[in-house]
């Protein structure tokens, strides 16, 4: 499934992907230059347009497209699977249709045989990367950096196993949310930014 995400990301008229399983997410793809706000839209638009969908007595659809900004928001629920795809077009053009239909056949196999552990563990960041970030925190808080990221990474419900690259915005703010000084912060966030980037292109 990733090289179906990692297609599907890649066209020009895609701006932004979020995949979520139950309610958690799976799956995560958005521009540096997304604000956290613009992102928070995102994670609640899914359950906004069904609840809309349901007041108004309707059958739930399993895709909607709704205008956002200067391009469009589609929405699939496929059992159980949720898929927020923002693209800068009104409408998804033949290569997006194409990629997603690929991906919600790949979706409802998933769920149709339940959770795919092996593709779990291809999404997990490993924990020993963020080394190099305890390193750089380690000048301004000595022994005290590796509780900083370590408690980041467990407020992102990161595991021995690695942190899950959807929960990666969430690893983020708790670590801007533990360091004072505004700079400093900045630089932890770069950084971090920079060890995700540097694993996802391996």
């Amino acid at each position: 499934m990733k090289n179906l995400l990692t297609s599907l990301v890649k066209l020009d008229e895609v701006d932004a992907l979020l995949v979520s399983h139950e309610g958690k997410p799976v799956f995560a793809h958005l521009p540096e230059f997304f604000s956290k706000e613009i992102q928070e839209v995102l994670y609640h638009s899914f359950d906004e347009l069904y609840a809309t969908v349901t007041e108004k007595g309707q059958d739930e659809p399993q895709e909607l497209v709704a205008l956002f900004e200067a391009g469009s928001l589609v929405v699939k629920n496929l059992k159980g699977y949720q898929v927020l795809l923002v693209l800068k077009t009104p409408t998804p053009g033949p290569l997006v249709s194409v990629a997603l239909n690929a991906l919600s056949l790949k979706l409802e196999k998933l769920a149709e045989k339940g959770p795919d552990k092996k593709q779990d563990v291809s999404e997990l960041i490993p924990l020993v990367l963020f080394n190099e970030l305890i390193k750089l925190l380690a000048k301004h808080y000595g022994p005290a950096a590796k509780l900083i990221v370590k408690k980041s990474l467990l407020q992102a419900e990161a595991t021995e196993k690695g942190l899950p690259l959807a929960n990666v915005s969430l690893f983020l703010k708790a670590l801007q949310e533990q360091i004072d000084e505004r700079h400093l912060a900045q630089q932890a966030i770069n950084k971090a930014k920079d060890i995700v980037r540097g694993w996802r292109m391996r």
